[in-house]
């Protein structure tokens, strides 16, 4: 019974290998890199694992392997982790570099590794050494120009791949490549590719897109490169030709369909662009990655209840990934769902670990707390949302505007002060730190605060109203009239539409009558300031004729008014 037991384990073993070698003999590894150009990352993942099970000894095998890993990344960088897919292909990259030492390729995916983890010296050893395995004119390496020139490009592709601006070192290896063999289409596509992702030139990079077309007119990597260059041109209709005929070559080709949703979006076919991102998902095979990045691409079309739809059923079949509950939060936030949202966003922190938690969602869930009236805790959290990325100056006013809404003004001013000194505050920040003064009553701070805001907008009427009224608490017998010259600069701009302005018309004509009348009595004998109190006064009782002290103000100046 035992001999008949590994017997039967050796068949299986055998039929297993048979059907290993069948698998590689009947798909190659361009229809491997072809899944993954065409972003089926889960179904290159397994025929990869074919090919190198078949043939481990070959190192291009490994190459686009790891590859596929970091294409993944660079397909969704939301939802997929750089630490995760890095580690996967530079296990791949060194695999590759452990079976086949002679190969330069592996060394190229090793350098954009390095590059991507902002290791410059790492990579550069990398790079020399598989330019060391590289025939030149000293050595006696033998090697085909076609793999010499594919070679160069990758070397050259990890700058662009890792957006590392080295036009040098990248023009000197594409050059290389093109004297070796001009026919790679290739050295086109990176080079063009370096124009516009790392020089923004858009003409040289449509040049080179235009030589690939020209020596492969069915390549529906050229058609798409350039449809995006006229989609940033905002040339939709020039671009929706590229992308259709991108598909036309390959209608297996998925990222073509999702940016003909992208671009259908915009037009307002919002319809037919779901037809195209159902299509792109549907050739992605469905797969939990690209239902991901299919989320992703909802939420950037703001469309938050699809997003939400496609959310709970991905959870549905698997309620571990991380990424998840993050989309759900920002998704309820942005649907103005804010309970909900909260409740998503406190379930993302509980499960997540610190390392893949974001400056971002920090924003998002201090943003939550405001909008639930949780503005103590909603100041803390956006602080330290800022603190993480102090590029997002902005984080700083939702901060100030949290304490002021919980009316912590003496914080809210420190904020403000904070954010003045690290890049001047806008004119709103500028507006709410003057009512933050005016709220604890240092008018003389609010008072220069609301003169810088009316410099900055000269016809916004609430603006000279609280900046007059911060004069009268500054000077609220009028002695000196701070106050009266913003007030009669509120009848001026104003007069456009006193009906619109009405309240802020009689706060003004009442000041002045007011100052006038109080100036009078200190000089009776100043008759011209009895006269302007009571013009003034008219002009109240003409807005608002009960008003008792305007009549009090009247009766007393007719006696010495003739």
């Amino acid at each position: 019974m035992k001999r008949v037991a590994i017997g039967y384990a050796f068949l299986a073993l055998f039929l297993v290998s048979a059907q290993f070698v069948q698998t590689a003999q009947s798909q190659n590894i361009d229809d491997a890199v072809k899944l993954t150009r065409s972003e089926q990352f889960n179904a290159a993942d397994k025929l990869f694992s074919v090919l190198v099970t078949a043939n481990p000894s070959d190192g291009d095998n490994y190459f686009y392997y790891g590859d596929n890993y970091l294409k993944r990344y660079f397909a969704d960088t939301l939802n997929t982790s750089l630490e995760e897919m890095t580690f996967q292909a530079k296990a791949l990259f060194t695999k590759g570099v452990q079976q086949e030492p002679a190969n330069p390729i592996n060394y190229a995916g090793l350098a954009e590794v390095a590059l991507l983890k902002n290791n410059r010296t790492e990579a550069q050893q990398y790079l020399d050494k598989a330019y060391s395995l590289l025939p030149t004119r000293k050595n006696k390496i033998e090697m085909t120009p076609e793999r010499h020139a594919h070679s160069l490009v990758k070397m050259a592709d990890a700058f662009v791949m890792a957006k590392v601006k080295d036009t040098t070192q990248i023009f000197t290896y594409l050059r290389e490549a093109e004297k070796v063999n001009s026919k790679n289409i290739d050295i086109y596509l990176v080079r063009g590719d370096a124009y516009i992702y790392l020089l923004n030139d858009g003409s040289n990079a449509i040049a080179n897109y235009n030589i690939v077309q020209s020596l492969n007119p069915n390549s529906s990597m050229a058609n798409l490169r350039i449809g995006q260059l006229w989609m940033r041109a905002k040339q939709y209709q020039m671009a929706l030709n590229y992308y259709e005929q991108g598909v036309q070559i390959d209608s297996t080709f998925a990222p073509a369909y999702r940016e003909l949703g992208f671009l259908l979006y915009k037009a307002g076919r919002y319809a037919d662009a779901k037809k195209m991102f159902r299509k792109f998902l549907e050739l992605s095979a469905g797969n939990i990655p690209a239902r991901l990045q299919f989320i992703n691409t909802l939420m950037e079309l703001q469309d938050y209840p699809e997003a939400l739809t496609e959310i709970t059923e991905v959870m549905s079949l698997d309620s571990t990934i991380i990424d998840l509950y993050r989309a759900r939060a920002y998704a309820l936030y942005e649907n103005e769902e804010f309970e909900k949202g909260l409740l998503a966003i406190k379930k993302f922190f509980k499960r997540s670990p610190k390392d893949k938690i974001r400056p971002a969602d920090f924003t998002y869930y201090g943003r939550l707390l405001s909008k639930n009236d949780l503005d103590s805790l909603a100041a803390i959290v956006l602080y330290e949302a800022w603190e993480l990325d102090t590029a997002k100056i902005e984080l700083l006013s939702e901060v100030a505007m949290s304490y002021i809404k919980y009316k912590d003004y003496e914080d809210a001013i420190r904020i403000y002060n904070l954010k003045d000194s690290v890049n001047e505050a806008n004119v709103l920040d500028v507006y709410n730190w003057a009512k933050a003064y005016y709220n604890i009553q240092d008018y003389e701070n609010a008072a220069v605060m609301f003169e810088r805001f009316c410099e900055a907008q000269p016809n916004y009427v609430p603006g000279f109203t609280w900046w007059a009224r911060t004069f009268f608490n500054l000077d609220p017998d009028s002695d000196e009239g701070l106050a009266k010259p913003v007030y009669e600069q509120i009848l001026v701009i104003t007069m456009e539409d006193t009906v619109k302005y009405e309240k802020q018309r009689l706060e003004s004509y009442y000041y002045l009558a007011y100052y006038f009348y109080h100036q009078y009595v200190l000089n009776k004998k100043d008759l011209d300031l009895a006269r302007e109190s009571l013009k003034f006064n008219n002009h109240v009782l003409a807005i608002d004729p009960e008003n008792e002290k305007a009549k009090q103000m009247v009766e007393a100046l007719k006696r010495v008014v003739k």
